[in-house]
């Protein structure tokens, strides 16, 4: 009977001793499993997904960019003194045109 007992106590000693002598080849192995199932497999469908939506991200790119240089063009003809006597002097014509009778 104290045979029994001592060998199940130095049973799990000499599993840990086993897995410690064991370690420098399942460590990296779970390290390797653990980059593939949580770095690689996401970091693939990330990128698929990318992919797939870079068509979209390049067409509303190029209209926001359209769009930027129209009202930077805009801009610059508003900071025009002259331009922007012009146009007033447009309304005012516009204006006095509408109000005034049409000759018939």
């Amino acid at each position: 009977m104290a045979q029994a007992r001592t060998l199940s106590n130095a049973l799990p000693l000499r599993l840990l001793r086993t897995a410690v002598s064991w370690a420098p080849v399942w460590v990296p192995l779970v390290l390797i499993w653990q980059l593939t199932e949580g770095g690689l497999k996401p970091a693939l469908r990330e990128q698929h997904r990318l992919q797939y939506e870079q068509p979209t991200v390049v067409e509303r790119n190029e209209r926001t960019q359209r769009e930027f240089e129209r009202l930077t063009a805009q801009r610059e003809a508003w900071e025009d003194p002259l331009f922007r006597e012009r146009v007033l002097r447009e309304k005012a014509r516009a204006e006095k045109e509408s109000h005034a009778p049409s000759a018939r």
